[in-house]
This record gives C-alpha cells, structure tokens and sequence, in this order.
C-alpha cells in the first residue's frame, strides 16, 4: 500500500535546504562584498543577482571567493557560477 506520510518525507528538508542554502549566501555577499539585500536566485548551479550593474561588478571580482565560501559551508550544493 502507498504511503503518502513517507513519500512526502523526502521533500520536507527541501525546504529546510532552500532557507539554509539563502542564508549561506546572503552571509556570503556580506562578509566577502559588504553587502546587504542583494536579490538572487539559483539556477542549475548558477547563482543569477538581480542587482544593478554596480553591485554585479564588485560581486563578479570576488566571485571566486564567493564559490570557495559557499562550496565550505553548504556543500550540497555546487555553485559553480555567479552571474
């Protein structure tokens, strides 16, 4: 018999995942670039800003220590990219 209790289970740390994963980079952004509310969103291992293009430039020079402090802290999710 199908238990819809358990199948429902495996979704709920997705949840949990996605806040964790926002806080991550959004501590990211802060400490590296000394930002603060910056909208983003994730993408197939690519984190797009939806910034002006001021605050993607300052993010884009630090973009490799961006990734190395991502890939540390939540390192279920590969971020290989920031646009």
């Amino acid at each position: 018999m199908f238990n819809i209790a358990e199948y429902l289970q495996k979704f709920a740390y997705m949840e949990g995942d996605f806040a964790f994963q926002k806080e991550v980079i959004t501590k990211a952004l802060k400490e590296i670039c000394n930002l603060e509310n910056v909208d983003f969103e994730m993408r197939k291992g690519t984190l797009y800003l939806k910034t002006n293009p001021l605050v993607k430039s300052i993010v884009f020079m630090k973009k490799d220590r961006i990734i190395e402090y991502i890939g540390k802290n939540f390192p279920k999710k590969m971020i290989s990219d920031v646009r």
